[in-house]
Formats: structure tokens, sequence, C-alpha cells
């Protein structure tokens, strides 16, 4: 397996944080074949199947959540081949929820990502990608306020 093509697949999975996390639903298009999958491992549960239901599932996530940010970590390979490849992505997948009284709280997904992939048009894009969560942690935090870094005369 070539690296070039080692790296194109990583880039996938960092192109596929952003695009989420940027709520770039025709961007995320881009990135999978045209009957590209995001669903669960357990494939009772619907999955999001071509361009229409991959732009649903970018209006999901900014229906649910106030933001979100997926931290990308291990990539590992079962196979590439000319025009075909499997592998795993891990991610940490925040997102932030807003309680009735306004209240800040994170939802972490820690995922494991089973992916296939195709190139199509000499570009690597997604066939399937299968999220199988391994555990969830939600705790508190605050919006970030920018004035706290603020430089302040007198301060050291």
């Amino acid at each position: 397996m070539s690296m070039e093509a080692r790296e194109a697949l990583r880039q996938l999975a960092y192109d596929y944080a952003a695009c989420v996390d940027g709520l770039d639903a025709e961007a995320l298009i881009m990135l999978f074949t045209e009957d590209g999958v995001v669903g669960s491992i357990d494939r009772s549960v619907p999955a999001f199947e071509g361009p229409d239901k991959l732009r649903r599932m970018v209006a999901q996530v900014d229906e649910a959540f106030v933001k979100t940010m997926h931290n990308v970590h291990n990539h590992s390979f079962d196979h590439i081949g000319e025009a075909e490849a499997s592998g795993e992505t891990t991610c940490i997948a925040s997102h932030i929820v807003e309680g009735e009284d306004g209240s800040w709280q994170v939802f972490d997904m820690a995922l494991r990502y089973a992916n296939r992939y195709r190139k199509v048009g000499g570009a690597w894009r997604f066939a399937e990608r299968r999220l199988d969560c391994q555990w969830t942690e939600t705790r508190p935090c605050e919006p970030f306020d920018p004035a706290g870094l603020a430089y302040r005369e007198g301060e050291n």
C-alpha cells in the first residue's frame, strides 16, 4: 500500500470531520461515492444513503447541537487495493447541547468508524462509514469568552 493512498484515506476522515463540524453538506457529499452511506454498525438502525440523506444528516446535526468538534485519532487499514480499500478510524466526537436553563453540556462519543473506500475518477471516496460507539460521557462546560484573553494594563 502506497503512502500516497494511506494519506489520501486519512485526509478523507479529517475532511469528513471538518464538513460535519462546519455544517457543510455539499462538501461532505463530495467525500462520498454517489451511493455512499453513513450509518450505525447496527444495520437495523436506518442509515443516511446518498446525497439527499447526507444533507439530512448534516441538517440533523445542526438541529440537535449548538456545535460539534470531531477529533480524529487513529487510522488502520485492513486492505488497500487499486480501487477499493477498508479500514477503521477512531474519533472522539464532542457535541455541545444546551439545557433548558441555557447552560451547556458536552456530550462526547468515543467512536470507531468502519470504513469502506472506493476510488472514483482517480480520487478516494467513502463508500460506507459505519459508526460503532464505544462509550459516551456528558459533563458541564461553558461557552468561551474571548475577553478572558484580552490584554489588561498592569497585569503580568
